[in-house]
């Protein structure tokens, strides 16, 4: 038997529940599906932006204010096109929120900023080009997506073990098939 998980959702505790709620809904774009009292006592609001998934991201009560670190690595998001990552930066732009960093993952072209708790949020919109991991070059968001495209094509054929987004698929499909 080949195990197999489908990572479907992930909840945070925040310090500022009602803000945290407001900043993902509003600018985040989810919507709550259901909101409640857990068995701890914590207030609970489910969201998710997909009519088939109940919740994709759930946010509760009772992060301590006083925390010495922030203990969230990172909650990364994957959009659909480089329009919509642009569109996600005007929007936190709008917000206040200027602090970001694009990189050009080669196999991904990412933005990163922190939420309004400071939890570093990741999005990012997968590339047709594949490229070993970690990388990451300079990116441009202001400019056309024809050359956005041209130049990430131009850096990924300088790296070694360059291949398309579907070969390495392909050689993901295999890798599990022969762990089955």
């Amino acid at each position: 038997m080949t195990l197999s998980a489908q990572l479907t959702h992930f909840g945070l505790h925040a310090t500022d529940l009602d803000r945290m709620v407001d900043f993902y809904t509003r600018v985040m774009g989810f919507v709550v599906s259901d909101t409640g009292i857990g068995s701890s006592g914590a207030r609970i609001f489910f969201m998710t932006q997909n009519p088939e998934c109940h919740h994709q991201f759930v946010l509760f009560d009772g992060r301590p204010k006083d925390l010495p670190y922030n203990p969230v690595n990172q909650i990364s998001y994957r959009l659909d096109s480089l329009d919509t990552l642009k569109a996600y930066r005007r929007a936190l732009m709008d917000e206040g929120i200027t602090q970001h960093r694009v990189t050009d993952h080669g196999n991904a072209w990412a933005l990163y900023f922190k939420d309004p708790e400071g939890n570093p949020v990741e999005l990012y919109v997968d590339s047709p080009f594949y490229t070993p991991q970690p990388c990451g070059g300079p990116l441009d968001l202001d400019l056309p997506n024809e050359e956005i495209l041209a130049r990430t094509e131009a850096f990924c054929r300088t790296r070694p073990n360059f291949m398309s987004r579907e070969a390495w698929m392909q050689s993901i499909r295999d890798k599990l098939k022969a762990r089955a």
